[in-house]
């Protein structure tokens, strides 16, 4: 529990604080109601005091002199003040009923109603006497004037004026007393809150500090881990500004992504973007190091399954091109180096059979050429042995050249004679003996895997060789027996005949025999 509370304690401080700082804003809002409430209160009081002023000193005051000052010059100006204090009375009643109201002072507002039934009592009585000042009768006027209502009415004000100021001085003093209490509440909340609040701020401050600090050491370990694991791009550490570090490690994981969809919809020659010369050593064992090498791998696997593919394809539709040809030297000879020129995409090619082995003759003559000057293509014998292609045949083995001697060979086109850069000779072998050498030229070196190819296709044509020959030689022997067979079948008819006609002479004599007997 202490350790939940010290990793809380931010929380804990900030929550105190905000706590007493919503108390703090509920105790100024509510010293500003008391305020405004005692403002009003006095407002109050002191309208309830001027209303019940006026009531004398005004309003009855006025109603008196007027009413007197008419009595005694007959003057209608004067009955203005009394007109206006009557009009005036309602207005002061109405304004002392509504305010005591308002304060919720009832027995105020009763002790003030049967007030204003003497008030209206004396009213009435002003306006008979005005009625009668108005007549003339000036002893009738003097007899209601020497009743001294007024009197009796100040007897039935003083004690209610005298009740009611105290009550409103007693409102005063408490509203005051309310005010003073929640000021004296503030001040000890205050202080309370400056007590409670500087020493939660200075351990939020401490904390903040202090996680400040481990945020800076965590987003450096951070970068620094982006770099030993992901990628390193060899320049200085950044400072602390999380924007750049997070910024960096999305970033990195853009260029993840894409390099693994690129190496996925196979791109295999996509390369990770930051990556120089210069870091290429700070990345060997991170992630990067490793999709480099996965990239690489892959793609030795994909080029070893086109080659695989290539070769593969190549020798079936060779193996169909010999099976087409099989009754034709000659014209097996010029499919099979058409097919080989073009397939290895070479500019010129040249296939050489062996000939008189079986009558003690035996060299190589070009059975068939492709992209050659026909000039050299009317004969060409190469003696066993000579030169390289004799070598080759010599030999039994693949020779491949990449610096070809001046003058050797040249590939003719329409902008003009080019020696080759590459060359390679091919011997084809069928039973360990060599029918046929394979000689092709091309302006792009050899890829070991298409030597592999021609020596593979080469079993194949010195296996179509020897067949086609095999059959040729049997096709001869077969059309020798089959005219020996004619020749013979042609004596014996021609024997038969003979004997037929030497049995007839031998009858036609034995018959002359019979008869001369």
């Amino acid at each position: 529990m202490l350790k939940n509370l010290k990793r809380n304690l931010n929380s804990i401080s900030l929550s105190v604080l905000i706590v007493l700082l919503l108390i703090n804003t509920a105790l100024i809002f509510y010293n500003r109601a008391v305020m405004v409430d005692n403002n009003v209160l006095q407002a109050q009081t002191e309208e309830v005091k001027k209303a019940w002023i006026s009531i004398f000193d005004s309003n009855l005051r006025r109603m008196d002199l007027g009413l007197r000052g008419f009595a005694l010059t007959r003057n209608p100006q004067l009955l203005d003040p009394y007109r206006t204090g009557i009009r005036d009375m309602p207005v002061s009643t109405k304004l002392i009923d509504s305010l005591l109201l308002v304060q919720g002072r009832d027995s105020l507002a009763q002790h003030f109603a049967s007030f204003k039934i003497k008030l209206d009592d004396y009213i009435t009585y002003s306006e008979r006497m005005r009625v009668v000042a108005e007549a003339g009768n000036t002893e009738e006027f003097v007899k209601m004037l020497n009743a001294d209502k007024g009197y009796d009415l100040w007897q039935a004000f003083a004690p209610m004026f005298n009740y009611i100021l105290a009550e409103q001085d007693k409102l005063m003093v408490q509203a005051r007393s309310r005010y003073e209490k929640a000021l004296n509440r503030n001040v000890i909340f205050q202080v309370t809150l400056v007590l409670l609040a500087v020493p939660a701020l200075i351990s939020v401050m401490y904390r903040i500090k202090r996680d400040v600090k481990a945020r800076k050491n965590l987003l450096l370990e951070f970068e620094a881990n982006n770099r030993k694991y992901m990628f390193d791009p060899g320049t200085p550490l950044p400072d602390d500004n999380p924007q750049i570090i997070i910024q960096n490690s999305i970033e990195n994981l853009k260029k993840t992504s894409t390099f693994i969809k690129s190496i996925a919809s196979g791109d295999y020659g996509v390369n990770w973007n930051g990556l120089t010369a210069d870091n290429e050593s700070l990345n060997r064992d991170n992630l990067t190091g490793d999709l480099i090498k996965m990239r690489d791998q892959m793609k030795k696997v994909k080029e070893s399954d086109e080659r695989r593919i290539w070769s593969t394809e190549g020798l079936a539709k060779f193996s169909e091109v010999t099976r087409s040809n099989q009754h034709d030297t000659e014209k097996l000879a010029h499919e099979v180096i058409r097919f080989l020129t073009k397939h290895m995409k070479a500019q010129q090619g040249s296939l050489f059979l062996l000939r008189g082995d079986e009558e003690g003759d035996a060299h190589l003559y070009l059975a068939a050429c492709y992209a050659f000057d026909k000039k050299k293509f009317l004969e060409k014998r190469i003696e066993i042995g000579s030169g390289m292609v004799g070598q080759a045949y010599l030999e039994g083995s693949t020779i491949v050249l990449k610096e070809i001697p001046n003058g050797y060979i040249k590939i003719t086109s329409g902008m003009g004679d080019a020696t080759p850069t590459c060359l390679v000779i091919v011997p084809m072998k069928y039973n360990d003996r060599v029918e046929a050498v394979l000689e092709l030229a091309s302006f792009s070196e050899f890829l070991p895997h298409e030597i592999e190819f021609l020596e593979k296709a080469g079993e194949v044509i010195a296996s179509s060789v020897h067949s086609t020959r095999t059959n040729e030689r049997t096709s001869r022997l077969l059309a020798s027996t089959q005219q020996q067979a004619e020749m013979l079948k042609a004596q014996e008819e021609e024997l038969r005949q003979n004997m037929e006609e030497m049995q007839a002479t031998q009858e036609n004599m034995r018959r002359l025999e019979k008869e001369s007997a």
